[in-house]
């Protein structure tokens, strides 16, 4: 006979299961010793498509994991206490492939009548990529448990390679422009104010918050006028660099530099081939913007001033030859003073930091246009393009060329 604390126990146990099913719109159970306890499913659908995987998540060696179906949906699992396992899922199946759909529902035994209404309710099931799944694993340990979890900690079953990128594109294009569970307007302004909170962390340099945002993001609505979804999501991509540019602006990037940087994206974003590629450069270019932001943005007290001048003026500037006297004089300074403590503060000449920012722009129009070499030292404003190819040697320790033909983005 059970203790009333355990009852109580369970109650707890259900209502939390009932709370998360509502949550995130998909099922959630207790097994005990593979017994099933309880099971909620905001779809009053039967049998439960988990039955194939019990087994695998049962016996599973981990207390926390994730595993992986073949139509790429995800199933969470928490060890509760020794023998209890909260499951949870499925996510959506993103893998589009009649043929294991078809195998699933022949094992699941869903009649010929039925097959259908079962299909569109597994594809009715919310898109949570396996990072954002992970997350919940992790504030579920700390909650319950009352310690520290990290996310290394949660055991994730690798997926075979040769169906990450196909499947990626499908999870990507499902992310985008999925709507289904929110009205229009309500997708809109999510989207519209996603993006506003990265215009926001870019003004102000917040680089570590982008990577953060960029772990899980939500889900972004894009329109539907272009039917291309790769297309869809290049326009997006190209929109984005706009206002992430004028952002950099806001946050003190010159207007040149900025607007460079931005070119120089849309050229290669126009050369990607599938959706995930986009998806990442579009997240590089914003962290790109961020960062630069971030390295004018020196703490304002009186020992950093002088070097947070001298900064944004060679940023401002970096396309430009750059003379000591003329820093100088703009900043207030005899030039004797600004080299002394320049050096001083920063730990490299004025010369040498200058040479650095410079290579710095170079690697990225090697990398994101076609420029030839001349070029690129001409719009650099070297004074030679073997001097360029001098610099650029000592400061990253290949050549220009090696460099590009290493990042292959030129073909």
């Amino acid at each position: 006979m059970r203790k009333e604390s355990d009852i109580m126990n369970m109650k707890v146990y259900e209502s939390m299961c009932y709370s998360l099913a509502k949550a995130y719109t998909t099922g959630v159970r207790l097994y005990q010793d593979g017994t099933p306890l309880y099971y909620f499913s905001p779809y009053c659908i039967e049998p439960d498509p988990l039955g194939p995987f019990l087994s695998q998540i049962i016996d599973s060696g981990h207390d926390v994991g994730i595993i992986t179906t073949s139509l790429y949906q995800f199933y969470a699992f928490l060890t509760l206490k020794p023998g209890l396992r909260l499951i949870l899922g499925p996510t959506r199946a993103l893998k589009d492939s009649g043929q294991e759909m078809e195998e699933l529902l022949a094992i699941l035994r869903i009649e010929e009548e039925k097959k259908n209404a079962y299909v569109r309710w597994l594809c009715s099931a919310p898109v949570i990529n396996i990072q954002r799944l992970a997350w919940l694993l992790v504030s579920l340990v700390i909650m319950l448990q009352k310690r520290p979890f990290a996310i290394e900690e949660v055991w994730m079953e690798s997926s075979p390679e040769s169906i990450q990128n196909s499947v990626q594109i499908e999870y990507i294009g499902n992310r985008m422009n999925n709507i289904e569970d929110m009205g229009l307007s309500q997708a809109v302004e999510q989207s519209l104010s996603w993006e506003q909170l990265v215009c926001s962390y870019v003004e102000n340099g917040q680089t570590d918050q982008l990577k953060e945002l960029f772990s899980a993001p939500p889900k972004v609505y894009t329109g539907s006028i272009v039917y291309d979804e790769l297309r869809q999501i290049k326009n997006r991509g190209i929109a984005m660099a706009d206002s992430v540019s004028k952002a950099a602006i806001r946050g003190g990037l010159d207007v040149q530099q900025a607007f460079l940087t931005m070119e120089l994206y849309i050229q290669k974003l126009e050369l990607m081939q599938d959706c995930p590629t986009v998806e990442r450069l579009f997240q590089e270019m914003v962290i790109d913007f961020a960062e630069q932001v971030e390295k004018l943005r020196c703490p304002a007290d009186d020992k950093r001033h002088f070097c947070r001048m001298c900064i944004q003026y060679i940023s401002r500037n970096v396309l430009a030859p750059i003379r000591t006297e003329s820093m100088a004089k703009e900043l207030g300074y005899s030039r004797s003073y600004l080299c002394s403590r320049f050096k001083q503060e920063m730990g490299l000449s004025i010369t040498q930091y200058i040479q650095q920012e410079k290579i710095e722009e170079a690697k990225r129009l090697l990398r994101f246009s076609n420029y030839n070499l001349s070029e690129v030292a001409s719009l650099l404003n070297f004074s030679s393009q073997s001097h360029f190819q001098t610099v650029f040697k000592r400061i990253t320790g290949e050549t220009p060329l090696e460099y590009r033909k290493k990042v292959k983005v030129i073909k």
